[in-house]
C-alpha cells in the first residue's frame, strides 16, 4: 500500500465514513448510508479506496479481559537499531511501537497475561538480545483514553446516536482453539463478510454469527477503526513522561477532553501519566506544554517525538505512517489461543 503523497489528507467525507466505522466497525454499508446521506455504494468506494492506500483499516483485537499493559523504553546499541526495530515490530503482544527522538531510541507498549509474564517478557526475552542496552519499564494502571476511544469528530450527536453499541459486557468466554482461523482473519480485515468468514474457518454463516456475537459480547474480541496519521492531519506525535502529584484522575479526564490526545494513562513509576498527543506541527507541542504547566499538580519529566510510528494495535506502519501489514496482537503468557 503505497500514500498518494506524504502530505495527503483526506476528505471530510471520508473522515465521516472512518469516524462512523469507529463507532460500529462492522456497519453494513446500507446503515452508514442513512447516517451519513450518501449511497451505500459510493461509501463502500471511497471505504475501499481509503484501505488500499493504507490510510485507513478496521481490525480486531483479541486480547481478552484479563490482562496488563507495559511501557517500554529501549536504549539499543548503534548498530543494533534496525534489528531490534524488526524484532520488536514483529512481536505479537507488541501492540504500540515507535522510534523515537532522544535517550532512548524506541517506544513500545506491551500485553501481557499478569506481573510475571511482562517480567519475563522484559527481563528474560528482550534483555536476551545482545542489541537492547538497557529497559525501562511501567505498568498501565487506569487508561483514560487510547487509540480505541480517539476520534476526529467528524459525526454529529444525531449520527453518533444512530451508530450507538455500547452495552454492557457480558460474561467471560473463553477462547476455543477452533477460533484461531476466524481471529487471524478478522485480525487482518474487520469488516470480512460472514460468508468470507465461513469459508476461511469451513463452518457456515450461521455459526460464525453466532460465535462473533459470544466474544463480542463478552468483550473478548474488540473491533477497532484506525487512520493514519497523514490522512487526518496530524503527522507528528510527542509523548510526554509527567508526574503527577495526588490523584490521577483529574488530569487524566481533562487530557482526555483535549482533541489532540491519543493516548492518556496512569502509570507506575516516577512519571506516573503517560501522555501522547498528535500534533500538526512540532510548535503545537509547546502549547501542549504551557496548558500542562498551568495545571498546578503537574511537572514534565521528559518529552520525545515519534520519528517513525512502526506499529498500532496489530498493523504494520510504514515510514509514510500507512498501513502495510499485520501481526496478530497475542498476550505474551497467556495459557490459551491468543499466547
Amino acid at each position: 500500500m503505497k500514500p498518494e503523497s506524504d502530505a495527503f489528507v483526506i476528505a471530510e467525507s471520508d473522515l465521516e465514513i472512518i469516524n462512523a466505522l469507529q463507532l460500529n466497525p462492522r456497519a453494513s454499508w446500507t446503515q452508514l448510508s442513512s447516517v451519513l446521506d450518501m449511497d451505500s455504494t459510493t461509501i463502500a468506494r471511497r471505504w475501499r479506496r481509503l484501505v488500499s492506500n493504507g490510510h485507513s483499516w478496521v481490525n480486531a483485537v483479541a486480547i481478552g479481559r484479563t490482562h496488563i499493559f507495559g511501557y517500554l523504553m529501549i536504549r539499543t546499541a548503534q548498530d543494533a537499531v534496525a534489528d531490534v526495530g524488526e524484532l520488536l515490530r514483529h512481536l505479537s503482544c507488541t501492540y504500540l511501537l515507535a522510534r523515537t527522538e532522544g535517550e532512548f531510541e524506541y517506544f513500545v507498549g506491551v500485553v501481557a497475561a499478569d506481573q510475571k509474564s511482562l517480567d519475563a517478557l522484559v527481563c528474560e526475552h528482550l534483555a536476551a538480545d545482545p542489541g537492547i542496552l538497557s529497559i525501562r519499564s511501567r505498568v498501565g494502571v487506569k487508561v483514560y483514553r487510547d487509540g480505541f476511544s480517539w476520534e476526529p469528530g467528524a459525526l454529529g450527536q444525531a449520527g453518533r446516536a444512530q451508530l450507538a453499541t455500547a452495552a454492557a459486557p457480558a460474561d467471560p468466554t473463553e477462547f476455543r482453539e477452533s477460533d484461531s482461523a476466524l481471529l487471524e482473519a478478522l485480525g487482518r480485515d474487520g469488516r470480512a463478510s460472514y460468508a468470507r468468514l465461513a469459508a476461511i474457518c469451513g463452518t457456515n454463516e450461521t455459526a460464525i454469527r453466532r460465535r462473533l456475537a459470544q466474544l463480542t459480547a463478552s468483550q473478548q474480541l474488540i473491533f477497532r477503526c484506525d487512520v493514519s496519521q497523514q490522512a487526518v492531519g496530524s503527522p507528528f506525535e510527542v509523548i510526554f513522561d509527567v508526574a503527577v502529584d495526588g490523584s490521577t484522575d483529574e488530569l487524566g479526564q481533562l487530557v482526555s477532553g483535549w482533541p489532540e490526545t491519543r493516548l492518556s494513562v496512569a502509570t507506575t513509576g516516577t512519571a506516573n501519566m503517560l501522555i501522547s498527543v498528535w500534533l500538526s506541527s512540532l510548535t503545537q507541542s509547546l502549547a501542549v506544554e504551557d496548558r500542562l504547566r498551568r495545571i498546578g499538580s503537574v511537572r514534565i519529566l521528559d518529552r520525545r517525538v515519534s520519528l517513525y510510528p512502526m506499529k498500532r494495535f496489530g498493523q504494520l506502519l510504514g515510514p509514510s505512517g500507512v498501513a502495510e501489514g499485520h501481526v496478530p496482537v497475542a498476550i505474551w503468557g497467556a495459557d490459551n489461543l491468543v499466547r
